[in-house]
């Protein structure tokens, strides 16, 4: 068997409620894209394809070429080749993100393959994952976000997520107390800062934040300063959680081996993809982490249940709903736990009412891109 070709589609633009976090914000339309990947045998794989043009541009252009004609059985092969070739043209965002997809498109011809749910294929260590209830609430009032949160508790998981990331952390600070004291002292809750502190603002605040009993504060300073990152898990209780904006397994390396990371959230696509996320898992367990991915629709449950040291599905209800209304029968959580589908692959299949539904422009203005809300850190010297 040989790959014959491999496309991503144009864009769905589907409503969703606007988010923001502490540097972006989601209007009310979210684009999506898939990649498509065939064989000469009839063989087709699908998987998600986050990244807009940009992506599209790098995949069909520029790595199409590499792997057609390529068996699908040698992720491994494919993957270097790949990683190789463009060397030179970057290492990390919209390139390896590319590199992932593929990867991913791989794994899932894989496993159409062979007949196999990707998460048996890869190792299946758990049959079901807890899953926890995480918002892009940064724009939400105190009341709106508190009954999110307390939604996420009363529909059963055990553990939820909100953004903080305010100019003025007294804000933050009084957000988390009105959380805490709405879900309990019972239910775990994580943090998230989307890279927005400085190292000092980070130092004064996790004092501050303590006492709310914090299960873990997520990217609280920008990824690339690991050294600060590990100057900050030197000096507080709350566990750090990184890796959505890291890549390939020599920065979670280097993350690991200077204690800058206790909970590794390599992003199943932008990592490098299936094959490199089980290589940093692996390295993560070792030393006696966790793997929590980043959310990544429709991939990461499958990449969890394979993993021994796998932790949580992060479920973000406003994201993966309008996602899901593009596909047949996605795997949901129930009571805070989730299943991957029992399908070969992904098990993802496109619902051709949806594709032609939302498979239209967006409305003028720009309507469904991430647009930046301030691309520098306030307060970096405070």
């Amino acid at each position: 068997m040989k790959i014959t070709d491999i496309r991503v589609t144009e864009t769905f633009h589907v409503p969703c409620e606007p988010q923001q976090d502490a540097i972006t914000s989601i209007p009310g339309v979210f684009p999506f894209n898939f990649c498509q990947i065939f064989t000469d045998e009839g063989v087709t794989g699908l998987v998600p394809a986050p990244g807009g043009k940009m992506v599209k541009a790098l995949i069909e252009d520029a790595l199409k070429p590499l792997i057609v004609g390529e068996n699908p059985m040698n992720n491994e092969r494919i993957w270097s080749k790949i990683y190789w070739a463009l060397l030179m043209g970057g290492r990390r965002g919209f390139v390896i993100t590319a590199l992932g997809i593929v990867d991913n498109a791989v794994w899932d011809l894989k496993g159409r393959i062979t007949g196999q749910p990707l998460n048996r294929l890869l190792g299946g260590f758990q049959d079901r994952v807890n899953s926890y209830g995480s918002g892009i609430n940064l724009n939400l009032s105190n009341e709106a976000l508190v009954a999110q949160m307390k939604g996420y508790v009363d529909a059963g998981f055990k553990m939820v997520k909100m953004k903080i990331g305010h100019r003025d952390p007294e804000v933050d600070v009084e957000r988390v107390r009105l959380v805490r004291e709405a879900i309990g002292p019972h239910i775990h809750l994580s943090l998230d800062v989307n890279n927005a502190w400085s190292l000092t603002t980070a130092l004064r605040l996790v004092r501050r934040l303590e006492p709310f009993d914090i299960y873990w504060l997520e990217e609280p300073i920008l990824a690339d300063e690991i050294s600060s990152l590990a100057k900050l898990a030197d000096k507080t209780d709350i566990p750090i959680a990184v890796g959505e904006n890291h890549y390939t397994k020599w920065e979670f390396k280097d993350l690991i081996t200077q204690g800058a990371v206790q909970i590794v959230q390599a992003d199943v696509t932008k990592c490098g993809g299936v094959t490199e996320f089980l290589k940093i898992a692996a390295m993560a367990d070792a030393q006696g982490l966790p793997a929590c991915p980043h959310h990544s629709v429709f991939t990461d449950v499958a990449a969890i249940a394979a993993v021994p040291n796998g932790l949580f599905h992060e479920y973000v209800h406003d994201m993966f709903e309008p996602a899901s209304r593009l596909v047949l029968n996605p795997a949901r959580p129930a009571q805070g736990v989730i299943e991957p589908l029992d399908k070969p692959g992904f098990g993802i299949e496109l619902d051709p009412a949806a594709v032609e539904k939302f498979g239209t422009k967006p409305r003028e203005g720009g309507a469904g891109q991430r647009s930046t809300v301030r691309g520098w850190r306030w307060g970096p010297y405070l």
